[in-house]
């Protein structure tokens, strides 16, 4: 797995060029967390697929009131390294990082994918021993620790990853949708997460 270029996230954010709708356009971009080929999807997003496109929320609760579902977190990879040029915008280099992947489930199928990394000095011990322990959600300890968080989107993409659709049960070339945002808490960046989903998920009425 490749590391988040965060650079290269920045300089081009598809939130400046939002559709009529309101909503922001999904385009190939490149510069995240992934092993996909970029595509153009061109098919509408059902309004649920644009809520958690956009929302500054945690998306594990929006999943549960949709499904109805318990969801609970599933931790399926973490490793910790230090930044390098690629990190070099919200941290010096050499900073230890942590990044994990999890998957938010319900009782037999799974909803989420999502990837994070994360500035391990700059969270509370409570935070770090719970992020490499257990497959508590990320939300649920923002909230346990009462800590003022922001979300800043910083763009969306689509793209055809076999390695993330084996996760849904759905064919390998079906289309992923995902959104990129950093974490912010006092004005510093602690971190960021990409979310992905499958196109064909999350298409029912609300």
């Amino acid at each position: 797995m490749g590391h988040m270029d965060m650079s290269e996230s920045i300089k081009y954010n598809p939130l400046n060029q939002p559709e009529s709708d309101g909503f922001p356009k999904l385009l190939p971009q490149r510069g995240f967390v992934s092993e996909g080929a970029a595509v153009v999807v061109d098919q509408p997003l059902s309004m649920f697929q644009k809520i958690l496109l956009t929302t500054d929320g945690t998306v594990t609760d929006l999943i549960a009131l949709y499904t109805g579902e318990s969801i609970r977190v599933k931790k399926i990879g973490q490793k910790m390294f230090l930044s390098d040029n690629r990190q070099a915008v919200f941290c010096p280099l050499e900073t230890p990082l942590l990044e994990r992947t999890v998957l938010l489930c319900g009782a037999h199928k799974n909803y989420l994918y999502a990837e994070s990394v994360f500035v391990v000095g700059l969270l509370s011990h409570s935070i770090q021993y719970k992020l490499l322990e257990t497959d508590c959600p990320i939300g649920l300890m923002w909230k346990e620790e009462k800590l003022d968080m922001y979300r800043d989107i910083l763009g969306h993409q689509t793209e055809v990853c076999d390695t993330v659709a084996a996760y849904f049960d759905v064919p390998s070339q079906t289309p992923i949708i995902s959104r990129t945002y950093s974490i912010y808490h006092r004005n510093r960046i602690l971190g960021t997460i990409t979310e992905k989903f499958p196109i064909t998920h999350f298409r029912g009425e609300m």
